[in-house]
């Protein structure tokens, strides 16, 4: 039976070879889309869940809380974990890693000159028994055991020594000392939240020698023992903090609590949260979740409103059938085997399609992504089931219409499709209300990511270099400074914490002088020069000069520290901007004057509101060389610039950063989902206007005496394109009326994330309703013009 339904099938796919083929192309599409899609997704959920017991393995985050206000980091103190392991019994093992790349980059020399490596950690003896990779070379327990040892990833020491053997037991310099490599790890896989070259014992450290509980600067893991009761344990951390910090909370009046996060919810957890490696808002999987639903939806109601359409030219096939003996479920087995067989077909092309077009969609997703995870046991059973699923979905409906005929008036051509075509007309609104709505969602996208791009941050960041270096340079960074403006390649040079797109550093203005509020505040280490670098606006008072006292300065005297606070800083305190200068304050490491009041800009990712933000003199932990050159061709610049830096440290690289560049990386994600959203809103206008292809021909072969006749009347082919047309725009419209429904709700989902963002404009709904219904106006008319183009004494003689 099922070899004849079969044979059948195939017969009745090749007698309709347009239909056939707009199934097969659509479907095809759609289950690539939708393959892709679904393996992007698998390999975000399945980050960090590699490792032996994942699930009781957490990292710490920790809470500081002032006057209400709260702030979480991801980093902790170094003496958390060993005070952990040693009085909690609850605790297994744990491990504590300082990504020094946070702070500067290191110099390595393995005997060929400098190089310079930011994928650089410190890891203290436990790493390997909490996360259990593969090591290549030494011992899992031994390799990080002692002060001076440092691992490799297999790709690092075929870098550095061109094999894994040859790498074992080498010597290398990391910034001037001695590293001997203990061990050699599998590369980090791509989906761990953590990536480095390099992992050296963090005996080495200072605070790995003799922890202590400040300052937090590093990420803190616990492996916690089987069928550990969660919020016991978080008690007795609470009980370890009031004991050790209790006494400083007291004293500077503050609060700070630990905070568990399974280490399998750290890629898609919290993202203001900083991180080893960025992570991925667990939004957008939902999102690109439900447009593969969406594809794959497109590609069936094309197959559904196909069958349908001419299920009246299958009438007779169905009358002969049941006179011969066949009962409905035979033909219903007969035509879904049909949608089956196709599906079947589309299936295969979608995987050998994968194998093209997925190193391209790695690219845009930014993860490293295979069509060879779909071949194996777990993946052909997924494939199996898409295949059962879609084909009987796609059948399911044309398939109960065709055997529910009755075989006298199918023979007849007698038979009526009942609600054959409102279901067609309310699945081709369905088709085009998800094309347009995903048109619209691409262009509300592009609008935020335009505005990120355009909008005036209160700061110039065009034509600023970052020149990062290291903590042993600062001796020599005020002459080199004074250098590069001689050269004449800078046109202002200042020293600052960070780069002005991400400041860091917290602190707490606490009641004192003319202020009684206390709040959080982000401090910025920097020069005299940062606000003529930036060209940041000063509303109220004089910027600092030579003469200022820096912070170590008003360390030695006891004075008061010039800062310079923004707008939203004076805010908080109740004041003006003039009202602020010359008041004082306690800025919390010392007592403060307010030189001046600067207008706000944006030092952080447009998700957050701009904060307090506080400037002074603090040269001695600044780590970054802004410098502003002159407009033009930078290369020349920079050669200068160079060239200096070669002068001062010949033996440190010399690599830049643009700001605006730096900038621009802050959304990348959001550039990620402006790009997916533009590939798939593109392919789900392609397979409906596909679909509408083939309705059109359906129709217009239906139509095709009364369109003859009417062309024998005087109609023009404006008037045969009305015909054909008139009903499909009708649905077009109302599509279009939901698809804006659904942009709006959209629109405010999505940009509910940004602190700052785009205001409404109906430019994105009226272009994506212009963009589709003009392609659907060249489908109809192409396929119009052909019916038009027959000759009518042929088309009425056959009649």
């Amino acid at each position: 039976m099922w070899k004849n339904y079969l044979k059948i099938s195939l017969r009745n796919l090749r007698k309709r070879k347009l239909y056939t083929g707009i199934n097969l192309i659509g479907l095809t599409i759609a289950i690539v889309s939708f393959l892709a899609i679904c393996l992007y997704i698998q390999h975000e959920w399945s980050y960090d869940k590699m490792y032996t017991d994942y699930d009781r393995i957490y990292k710490f985050n920790q809470e500081f809380v002032s006057q209400g206000e709260s702030q979480l980091v991801s980093s902790t103190p170094s003496s958390l974990i060993p005070t952990l392991i040693e009085e909690v019994p609850e605790v297994e093992t744990g491990t504590l890693v300082f990504d020094i790349s946070i702070f500067s980059s290191v110099l390595v020399d393995a005997g060929e000159g400098n190089q310079e490596e930011e994928s650089f950690a410190f890891a203290d003896e436990n790493y390997f028994k909490v996360f259990d990779f593969d090591l290549l070379a030494g011992n899992t327990t031994q390799v990080l055991a002692e002060p001076n040892q440092i691992v490799l990833t297999k790709s690092t020491a075929e870098r550095y020594y061109g094999s894994v053997g040859e790498a074992s037991g080498k010597v290398m310099k990391v910034d001037g000392e001695d590293y001997t490599v203990s061990g050699v790890m599998e590369d980090f896989p791509s989906n761990s939240h953590m990536v480095f070259d390099f992992l050296a014992s963090f005996k080495s450290h200072r605070h790995g020698r003799e922890p202590e509980w400040s300052p937090s600067n590093y990420y803190t893991y616990v492996k916690l023992k089987p069928d550990t009761d969660l919020p016991a344990f978080e008690a007795k951390v609470e009980e370890v903090k009031e004991k050790y910090l209790g006494k400083d909370l007291a004293e500077y009046g503050y609060k700070t609590s630990f905070h568990l996060q399974p280490v399998s919810q750290i890629h898609l957890g919290d993202q203001t949260l900083g991180s080893i490696k960025p992570g991925t808002d667990i939004r957008y999987l939902y999102i690109f979740g439900i447009v593969a639903l969406l594809l794959i939806a497109i590609g069936i109601i094309n197959y559904v409103n196909l069958a349908t359409a001419e299920a009246t030219e299958r009438n007779k096939e169905v009358g002969l059938r049941k006179a011969m003996g066949a009962g409905r479920s035979q033909l219903f087995g007969q035509f879904v085997s049909e949608s089956m067989l196709l599906t079947f077909a589309a299936t295969v092309l979608s995987v050998l399609c994968l194998y093209l077009v997925l190193p391209k969609f790695s690219s845009i997703g930014g993860v490293p992504l295979s069509a060879n995870a779909l071949i194996n046991p777990v993946g052909i059973g997924f494939l199996i089931g898409l295949i059962a699923i879609v084909g009987l979905l796609a059948g399911m409906y044309p398939s109960l219409i065709l055997s529910g005929m009755e075989p006298i008036k199918a023979l007849a051509n007698k038979t009526k499709i009942g609600g054959g075509a409102w279901v067609r007309k309310s699945l081709v609104v369905f088709q085009f209300f998800v094309s347009i709505g995903l048109l619209i969602a691409t262009f509300v996208v592009k609008s935020q990511l335009d505005y990120m791009q355009n909008v005036n941050l209160g700061y110039d960041r065009e034509q600023v270099v970052a020149l990062t270096y290291h903590y042993s340079m600062r001796k020599v960074a005020e002459t080199m400074k004074s250098e590069m403006l001689r050269s004449g390649a800078a046109n202002s040079i200042a020293l600052a914490g960070d780069m002005p797109v991400h400041i860091k550093a917290g602190y707490t203005i606490f009641p004192g002088g003319d202020n009684q509020r206390e709040f959080m505040i982000t401090g910025y280490s920097t020069d005299e020069d940062i606000v003529q670098t930036l060209n940041l606006e000063i509303l109220a008072g004089t910027d600092l000069n030579d003469n200022d006292y820096t912070r170590a300065e008003v360390s030695a005297r006891e004075d008061l520290i010039p800062v310079i606070l923004n707008e939203s800083a004076v805010k908080e305190m109740g004041w003006t901007p003039e009202e602020a200068v010359g008041k004082t304050i306690n800025f919390g490491f010392s007592n403060a004057t307010i030189k001046a009041v600067v207008g706000d800009f944006y030092f952080n990712s447009m998700h957050s509101t701009i904060g307090p933000l506080g400037i002074f003199k603090d040269q001695g932990n600044a780590n970054v060389l802004l410098v502003k050159i002159p407009e033009g061709n930078p290369a020349a610049s920079l050669a200068s610039l160079e060239e200096v830096w070669k002068k001062f440290v010949p033996e440190r690289p010399f690599n830049y950063r643009f700001v605006d560049q730096e900038y621009a990386k802050l959304y990348r994600s959001e550039e990620r989902v402006g790009v997916i959203f533009t590939l798939f809103s593109g392919i789900a206008v392609m397979i409906a206007c596909m679909g509408l292809f083939g309705l059109v021909s359906y129709v217009a072969l239906r139509r095709t005496r009364e369109i003859s006749i009417r062309k024998v009347l005087g109609a023009t082919q404006k008037d045969v394109i009305s015909v054909l047309a008139s009903d499909f725009f009708k649905l077009l419209m109302l599509a279009s009326i939901l698809a804006v429904g659904f942009g709006v709700w959209f629109s405010n989902t999505w940009l509910q994330s940004f602190a700052n963002k785009v205001a409404f404009s109906p430019w994105p709904y009226i272009v994506a309703i212009l963009l589709v219904l003009l392609l659907a106006a060249l489908t109809i008319g192409y396929r119009s013009w052909k019916v038009f183009r027959l000759n009518p004494a042929e088309t009425l003689k056959s009649e």
